[in-house]
């Protein structure tokens, strides 16, 4: 007979802010981690900061399909986006639509093999994990191409 398993808890969450992006077909990942709820300018310094210096190469536009969050469809967002029209195209989601965005799959991905029915002591610990997680996807994105194969 199953029985479900038992995790102590202390009754607290423990919400981590985390962005991503992750490359089709090749599975490459990038995240950032900060302590601000999004918004406009964390989004902008995630994608000059973290995104753009990984996946932009000189004289090829990165594409960029992204959900409807409100730091994505800001009018500062979208004028910084025309102002990299060189190296940027960005593709909105239609909205209520996570199932098509593929970052999504990485934080299930994430959920399953590094924090869903484990108890964490501290925040950092529950950090350590992710951080190991999320490093251990981009020494070996092979792990997660399975995830991404509906986006391909």
């Amino acid at each position: 007979m199953h029985t479900q398993p038992r995790i102590p808890t202390r009754g607290e969450r423990h919400t981590q802010k985390i962005v991503g992006a992750v490359a089709l077909p090749d599975g490459k990942f990038v995240y950032r981690h900060q302590q601000d709820y999004f918004n406009t300018s964390t989004h902008i310094a995630f994608l000059e900061e973290v995104f753009l210096p990984v996946f932009y190469r000189r004289g090829h536009r990165v594409f960029l399909i992204e959900d409807n969050a409100s730091y994505h469809t800001h009018p500062d967002a979208q004028a910084w986006y025309a102002s990299q029209q060189r190296r940027l195209v960005v593709y909105p989601l239609p909205k209520y639509s996570p199932e098509f965005n593929a970052v999504e799959r990485i934080w299930n991905y994430t959920r399953k093999e590094a924090t869903h029915n484990r108890y964490f002591a501290t925040v950092a610990a529950l950090c350590e994990n992710l951080f190991s997680a999320f490093g251990d996807i981009q020494q070996h994105p092979h792990k997660i191409l399975g995830y991404l194969e509906p986006y391909l």
